[in-house]
């Protein structure tokens, strides 16, 4: 009767772990440099710097144009009702009228913040560039 032998398997290699903190911080340092980072959004104002006296100027009240969002989100243009969609031709019609324009955006405490950042928005587009920011509750 023939004896039949096994084979022998080869042995299996060991699995070395020397490396892998090498390669996970490499991979680390791929993800972190080949990221984007999604930039801040906001409103782009030019804020003034510290105010002097001089820096003051007065305006005569025709050259004002008063815009009010008061607590219950209602807007107003001169104590006139107004719709947001409307703002942009008021103010491009005063513009033309008076360039001197300056436009007051009074903003009420509780009102929508909303409201304000479509205000600035219709202002940008009617180049309203002298534009002065107010929070009041009158």
């Amino acid at each position: 009767m023939a004896v039949m032998k096994k084979k022998k398997k080869a042995p299996i290699g060991e699995l070395r772990m020397d490396s892998t903190a090498d390669v996970a911080f490499l991979l680390l340092i791929f993800f972190i440099v080949t990221t984007i980072f999604a930039a801040e959004q906001g409103l782009t104002l030019v804020l003034p710097g510290k105010e002097k006296k001089e820096d003051t100027v007065k305006v005569k009240e025709s050259n004002i144009a008063t815009i009010f969002v008061q607590a219950d989100n209602s807007i107003t243009l001169n104590r006139k009702p107004v719709v947001i969609n409307h703002i942009k031709q008021a103010i491009e019609d005063r513009l033309l009228a008076n360039p001197k324009i300056v436009v007051l955006l009074k903003i009420h405490p509780d009102a929508d913040y909303g409201l304000m950042v479509a205000c600035l928005d219709e202002l940008r587009l009617a180049n309203a560039n002298k534009v002065s920011l107010k929070t009041s509750k009158k």
